[in-house]
């Protein structure tokens, strides 16, 4: 296998990785349990939702939890909370947890062998078609090997773990529940 070939199976995983990391938040749902099978109305984008470090005043009910973690940053946990909270209908989020932790990642990267290309430049007699010698320069190109010695590459990321649940105003009216029929009672008079 050549060198090229190999280092894109390489690198194929670490794009995969990156490509993930520009998640949008409609794909930060998967991180919500619904507590309830009660469904609100959601929330107009830009709705304000409190978020709260312990349970409101008023009386409340749990609709759902959340539980996150990313490396992305805080600015963007924070932002996909009040996403899922305002797609939930919840008139506010309490916080139970958040944590920050530093993570290593140690990656090996074995030697190799790599050829570069190097231009040069030669000098040739030629003769014109006037029959006058002429010195013309010609490119080539030819490929240096060059050896890369086995090196360990450390990165820190920072990682962002939130919980939180989702709470409604008690007495808040409730969508139907999914798959319900809105259809009235039909009366059971005998014929």
């Amino acid at each position: 296998m050549q060198t090229g070939a190999l280092r894109s199976l390489l690198l194929m995983p670490l794009i995969v990785l990156a490509a993930a990391g520009c998640a949008p938040l409609s794909e930060t749902t998967v991180f919500y349990t619904p507590a309830t099978d009660r469904v609100y109305p959601p929330k107009e984008k830009r709705e304000p939702v409190p978020v709260l470090s312990e349970p409101p005043s008023w009386p409340h009910r749990v609709i759902g939890r959340f539980a996150l973690q990313s490396d992305r940053g805080y600015p963007f946990v924070n932002k996909a909370l009040l996403y899922n909270a305002r797609l939930q209908g919840a008139d506010a989020v309490v916080v139970r947890k958040v944590g920050f932790d530093l993570r290593q990642t140690i990656n090996q990267i074995p030697a190799s062998w790599e050829s570069i290309p190097q231009s040069n430049v030669m000098y040739q007699q030629v003769q014109n078609n006037q029959g006058q010698w002429e010195t013309v320069p010609q490119v080539y190109t030819t490929y240096v090997p060059v050896f890369r010695p086995e090196r360990t590459v450390v990165s820190e990321k920072q990682w962002t773990d939130v919980a939180a649940e989702m709470v409604v105003r008690r007495g808040k009216a409730a969508l139907a529940a999914p798959g319900a029929d809105l259809r009235p009672p039909r009366s059971e008079t005998p014929r």
